[in-house]
């Protein structure tokens, strides 16, 4: 298999590391524990992985493959939960929980925002002195 896009590669493992640098710092902010916030960080993601496949694989047998709003709100509860359970899991506090799920993906939302922005400012700036910088 050939990976055709090796830019959208770079932008999507560019954009991962954000993202992950965000999820520690406010874990780290709100627990006061590097520890901590790296548990979360990564135990969070897993779990909501794991939970898409069954969620995406149940709505598939019952409302076939099309997109809908109503699955993308269904599994958007279902991501919410998961993060406060973890959180409470960890820490042991529901407003901790309830904190870090509304905040984090508040704070990576515009962080995508500002990231998209930087990135196709770079790829025009790139093109404009004749260096090709893949999607």
């Amino acid at each position: 298999m050939r990976v055709r896009n090796l830019g959208h590669l770079r932008k999507t493992g560019s954009f991962a590391i954000v993202h992950l640098t965000i999820a520690v710092s406010i874990g780290y902010l709100l627990t006061g524990s590097l520890v901590l916030a790296g548990l979360i960080s990564f135990v969070e993601p897993v779990l909501n992985t794991a939970a898409h496949a069954m969620f995406d694989q149940w709505w598939s047998r019952r409302h076939g493959d099309e997109p809908a709003f109503r699955k993308t709100a269904m599994f958007a509860v279902i991501h919410f939960v998961n993060a406060v359970v973890v959180v409470w899991a960890v820490t042991g506090s529901f407003v901790l929980a309830g904190a870090l799920a509304l905040v984090e993906p508040l704070a990576n939302a515009a962080a995508l925002h500002a990231f998209d922005r930087w990135w196709a400012r770079a790829k025009r700036e790139a093109s404009s002195v004749g260096v090709s910088l893949p999607a």
